[in-house]
């Protein structure tokens, strides 16, 4: 995919991520979705700007993050986030690579532009340590996957992680492996029953 198909994809995106609003308003939580697609697949955050600004404060001094460039600002965000979260999907990582934001006076918007997965998935593993200083924080991971739908709350006696498993994924993976073992056994019977008629004595 070019960087400017990406760059498209991600204006358009960030036009229409303020549905989640209320969730990201309040400012001790975060709003995480991630739906995986046949042909993209996309991560949207929705973060309250009081909560940002909460969490940037803990590393940075208010002179330091007020001398920033609004570009500067929108960098230290994305890469905040970025060092704060973890995906895995089959076992597998996901890494977040460009990314849009948009800056409100109350709440941030983030999306991420991810691969098609070719492959169903069966179970993703989240890990999001971000804003846990910020005090009773919790984070909102939701998902639609293969047409399931669902949402897990990380907060910290979870340790801002979870594992989910899709259940259709495993009816699949069943559903294959049955037909391969009844492929199996009819193979093997006409094998026996074509050794059988070989070493059956002809009949002059």
């Amino acid at each position: 995919m070019n960087k400017l198909l990406i760059q498209t994809i991600l204006a358009g995106l960030l036009l229409v991520v303020g549905t989640s609003a209320v969730a990201a308003h309040n400012p001790l939580s975060a709003r995480y979705h991630f739906e995986a697609g046949s042909l993209v697949s996309s991560l949207t955050i929705n973060l309250s700007q009081a909560g940002v600004d909460q969490a940037l404060l803990q590393t940075h001094t208010r002179p330091e993050l007020e001398a920033l460039s609004r570009g500067q600002f929108e960098e230290l965000i994305v890469a905040y986030i970025k060092d704060n979260f973890s995906l895995y999907i089959n076992g597998q990582p996901v890494t977040l690579g460009q990314g849009g934001v948009k800056l409100g006076d109350h709440q941030t918007d983030l999306k991420f532009v991810l691969p098609a997965f070719g492959e169903p998935i069966g179970k993703l593993d989240v890990d999001i340590p971000a804003f846990r200083g910020n005090d009773h924080h919790q984070t909102i991971f939701s998902y639609l996957v293969d047409g399931e739908a669902g949402h897990v709350i990380l907060r910290e006696d979870n340790g801002f992680r979870a594992a989910v498993a899709f259940q259709s994924s495993v009816l699949s993976t069943d559903y294959s492996m049955l037909v391969v073992l009844i492929g199996a056994v009819l193979m093997l019977g006409f094998l026996l029953y074509w050794s059988n008629m070989r070493a059956r004595p002809q009949v002059q």
